[in-house]
């Protein structure tokens, strides 16, 4: 009884749907006969308004077929062809040739005709802006399953004392040297040295020469030990400095006066001698020999072998090289711009290479390798 029941309704879903088709074909022939004003009089009399809409739509795209054609698709899906013709006209064009239509065919081909939609290509965009509206660019994470950009950069910043966006920042910038050819790309090559300072150990070469056009090599061990040792006896005695001159009366009522005159009277050249011999880092003076580059090699020569010596010892290992490889011959000049980054000027080069820290001994290599 239960399964007679069942057969019944689903019977009686088929009359719904002929009568639904039935009834928009007939509602679409009323309004095709029919002046727009008796129209608009015939759907108020039925109390319709804007009802009529989804059974013209229903008329428009199956008025080539018979009612019974589609008695098998359910109402939902009718509607849901009718209200969206443009994207189901395909399904629409392959039921007009099959013998038999029913709800599982009409489903098929909607399922079938579905293409996936390509992803966008959306234009990644780093820049942000605070409530202020200053722009900022912020870049996004980056995952790895070596996790080697991470582990680098977070070593860099524990080593090098610096900020990942002042990394980040250099890196870019050498990337750009690199792509206008301002920059070489050089592959490391293997070596059994193990130290930074074994790779120039067979080139006896003295590592003074770190400006231009020095020669720091006119002092001998022997020099700077005896000059060490006049030292010693003068700081015995107490001689460390000079005497004091005596003070006259102008000295006394001018002296702040005086010492900022004498400030603003120095020449470039007494504050590069100055800068030498009171720098405790290296810094200080790579900052010095930036502005004042014409006067390095006269500065250099007032100092004392002790203050060389000193300045010597100061000297990053990349300045002790690239000076190696200038008195060898490798290159002919090069500058720190800053901290870790150079520009060197290899023979029958008129402009120089940016060169980091990291990728110097595969740079200067490179450089052996062409010599040779």
């Amino acid at each position: 009884m239960l399964a007679q029941n069942q057969d019944s309704s689903f019977d009686g879903l088929t009359h719904a749907t002929e009568n639904i088709l039935t009834h928009a074909l007939w509602l679409a022939k009323q309004k095709e006969e029919m002046s727009k004003s008796e129209y608009r009089k015939f759907l108020k009399q039925h109390g319709w308004k804007n009802e009529d809409k989804r059974y013209l739509k229903v008329a428009a795209v199956f008025k080539h077929f018979k009612s019974e054609d589609l008695s098998q698709v359910e109402p939902a899906t009718i509607f849901r062809l009718a209200n969206n013709p443009k994207k189901y006209q395909s399904v629409i064009d392959q039921l007009q040739n099959l013998e038999e239509i029913n709800q599982a065919v009409v489903r098929e081909l909607i399922a079938q005709q579905r293409q996936p939609k390509e992803p966008e290509q959306k234009q990644v965009s780093i820049w942000r802006r605070t409530q202020d509206g200053r722009r900022y660019c912020q870049i996004p994470p980056i995952h790895e399953t070596d996790e080697i950009t991470g582990t680098t950069l977070q070593k860099m910043m524990d080593e090098e004392g610096l900020t990942a966006q002042r990394i980040v920042a250099e890196a870019v910038a050498l990337r750009q040297a690199y792509k206008e050819g301002r920059l070489v790309l050089v592959e490391p090559e293997s070596t059994d040295l193990s130290s930074e300072e074994e790779i120039f150990s067979e080139q006896q070469t003295d590592y003074d020469n770190i400006f231009v056009d020095l020669n720091l090599t006119n002092t001998t061990d022997s020099e700077v030990d005896v000059f060490e040792e006049k030292d010693e006896e003068l700081s015995e005695s107490g001689w460390t400095e000079e005497p004091e001159p005596e003070k006259d009366d102008n000295t006394v009522n001018y002296g702040e006066y005086a010492a900022a005159q004498f400030q603003q009277e120095r020449s470039p050249v007494e504050l590069l001698i100055e800068t030498f011999q009171t720098a405790n880092t290296w810094e200080p003076i790579r900052e010095a020999l930036l502005v004042g580059e014409d006067y390095k090699q006269q500065a250099w020569e007032a100092l004392t072998p002790v203050e060389k010596k000193r300045i010597r010892e100061l000297m990053p290992i990349e300045v002790k090289k690239l000076s190696a490889s200038k008195q060898a011959g490798l290159i002919v000049d090069f500058k720190e711009l800053r901290e870790g980054v150079y520009q060197v000027r290899r023979t029958g080069n008129v402009l120089g290479e940016v060169v980091s820290a990291s990728r110097l001994d595969a740079f200067l290599a490179q450089l052996r390798d062409i010599s040779n």
